[in-house]
């Protein structure tokens, strides 16, 4: 009997590296997307919500998608890393018009169950939880790209509260650190030889060029969720300070344990993106 496939809502920016997991995901047979949503991050949430809406478009799929915080849970404006860029222009789909919350708990709850990929600050998930008290029952997994185990990172240094809320949760949750992705080689030669066409030509181009912020976050954090045996896990205890070296992942002896990514096959992840943009 054929599996079924699970939902899957992404929670996420328009880095060049989140963009081309969103167009690796719009091209993906192995779950049903739901919805997705922007969080304030590379840039901000609008303007991130702007191009998920334009690059879903291209694909010709009008998914709900709503426009995130750029607030943090103290209420505290998130940092961005650039300033803002809008990609794609004349839309013909609209962002939701309900707050983001409020989309979450409404597909999760149509759906039974979902996935949650998050490659910027919690904020959004943390909000949902925080105002909906049966929202864990309708989450299996959570999937995040953040963490580092060797000081600050950036998504939980923005919002240490909201991402310790979810690590306090019921909730399954997978945390790939920033540091696994970090060590990954993306060649000029493995970006020339990727197939291209009118939807990702540009965020290809933007990576090749990028060559200081080459990184592979997004894509990694996607293979995860559909290749989980390609990773090694440690199953224990974290949290994240949010007092001394705000955003610094640290283990603790607790009762609620997550799966922290630490060893992947290099090259069968970059086979991985090479077959999901074949054409």
């Amino acid at each position: 009997m054929e599996k079924e496939k699970a939902f899957l809502y992404i929670d996420t920016n328009f880095s060049n590296d989140e963009a081309l997991m969103l167009d690796m995901a719009f091209r993906s047979f192995n779950f049903e997307l739901v919805g997705l949503s922007s969080i304030r991050s590379q840039i901000t949430a609008d303007a991130g919500a702007d191009n998920i809406l334009g690059l879903n478009e291209s694909h010709e799929l009008f998914l709900p998608i709503a426009k995130g915080y750029e607030e943090n849970l103290k209420e505290d404006k998130m940092a961005t890393k650039a300033g803002d860029i809008f990609y794609y222009n004349n839309h013909k789909d609209y962002l939701e018009e309900m707050d983001v919350e409020d989309q979450i708990y409404d597909i999760a709850q149509d759906c039974g169950k979902i996935d949650i990929i998050a490659t910027g600050p919690l904020t959004n998930i943390a909000r949902a939880l925080d105002k909906y008290e049966d929202l864990e029952d309708y989450i299996s997994h959570i999937f995040i790209s953040g963490g580092n185990l060797y000081g600050p990172d950036f998504n939980f240094k923005e919002d240490p509260q909201a991402i310790n809320k979810i690590l306090n949760s019921s909730i399954d949750i997978f945390i790939l650190a920033k540091n696994l992705a970090d060590g990954i080689e993306v060649t000029d030669s493995f970006l020339e030889a990727l197939d291209r066409d009118n939807k990702n030509k540009e965020i290809i181009e933007r990576l090749k060029d990028d060559k200081d912020k080459r990184f592979l976050y997004g894509p990694l954090l996607l293979y995860l969720v559909e290749k989980p045996e390609a990773f090694i896990f440690e199953e224990t205890g974290v949290k994240v300070d949010d007092e001394e070296n705000v955003g610094e992942m640290i283990r603790v002896n607790s009762r609620r344990k997550v799966y922290l990514a630490n060893r992947v096959n290099e090259e069968s992840f970059l086979e991985y993106i090479e077959g999901k943009l074949c054409k």
